[in-house]
């Protein structure tokens, strides 16, 4: 039997990680790093689609402010909300997969492909009862494909 603290605990978590999907979905949509730092572990590992490894807070949002402002990232937007799944690992960890189509951002060759985006978020409940995430990976589908079904 749940009790009502513990429902309320629930809730309340369910809130604050529900509150950081969307804090990193706002800081995309309108490439703006506004609260991105407090939604982030001091320690946090970052990966993007291209192999780009960073550590630390700080050099995450440094990254993203001067990404933001790249003139062929800049153009980007998602072409709707992302869609999100959050699966607990236990009472103080969380790994949340998001999935956003967007379009807009141009190649280095002047393509702009449709990108299919990916992302991992490792979502910890921090020492001073925070949820933050600890680390985030990016990936985007391709069309090739290294296997078949027969």
């Amino acid at each position: 039997m749940v009790n009502d603290s513990d429902a309320e605990s629930a809730e309340a978590d369910a809130a604050a990680i529900g509150a950081i999907l969307r804090t990193v979905a706002t800081a995309f949509r309108n490439q703006d790093t506004t609260g991105l730092a407090e939604i982030y572990a001091e320690d946090a590992d970052w990966t993007n689609a291209f192999g780009t490894t960073l550590k630390g807070r700080q050099a995450i949002v440094d990254y993203l402010d001067e990404l933001f402002a790249h003139p062929r990232f800049g153009p980007g937007k998602p072409k709707g909300p992302p869609n999100a799944d959050v699966r607990a690992l236990g009472a103080d960890v969380v790994v949340a997969r998001t999935y956003v189509e967007l379009e807009g951002q141009e190649t280095p060759s002047g393509h702009i492909p449709m990108r299919r985006n990916f992302s991992l978020k490792v979502i910890a409940r921090e020492a001073d009862g925070i949820w933050r995430i600890v680390s985030d990976i990016y990936m985007d589908a391709r069309d090739e494909a290294t296997f078949h079904d027969a």
